[in-house]
């Protein structure tokens, strides 16, 4: 699974959490979309890999801080080797680079869509 600098959006988050309880209620229903469009995303550029495509049944997302947040990425079981080959798809292995786009282009994708939805729901009130 990728790792993102997300100080910035737990802290949002936070504020969030300050905001009208109408508008916190809806709150994990943007977030939920977003894990959605990113997980689609990512699943696609998977499947689109000759050689990982198998990986693609590996990516999930989990929603977490009562909705505030999402985690997204190959998971990887006891047993399963899928979940283990996404991380070489994109970042490579000893002898090469991935081959996969790096899993941060899909949250870049969709961060514009989010980010107004959120300001569409918020519409001025922090």
């Amino acid at each position: 699974m990728a790792f993102v600098d997300d100080h910035e959006i737990r802290a949002f988050a936070v504020d969030l959490r300050s905001a009208p309880q109408r508008v916190v209620d809806k709150i994990p229903a943007v977030i939920k979309k977003g894990a959605v469009e990113i997980k689609k995303q990512m699943v696609e550029e998977m499947g689109a890999s000759f050689w990982f495509k198998g990986a693609k049944r590996s990516i999930s997302f989990d929603i977490l801080d009562g909705g505030f947040t999402a985690e997204i990425g190959p998971v990887s079981e006891p047993g399963q080797v899928t979940g283990d080959l996404a991380s070489i798809a994109y970042f490579g292995g000893s002898s090469s680079g991935g081959t996969v786009p790096d899993p941060v282009g899909a949250l870049n994708a969709d961060a514009p869509r989010m980010e107004k939805a959120l300001a569409d729901l918020l519409g001025g009130v922090l």
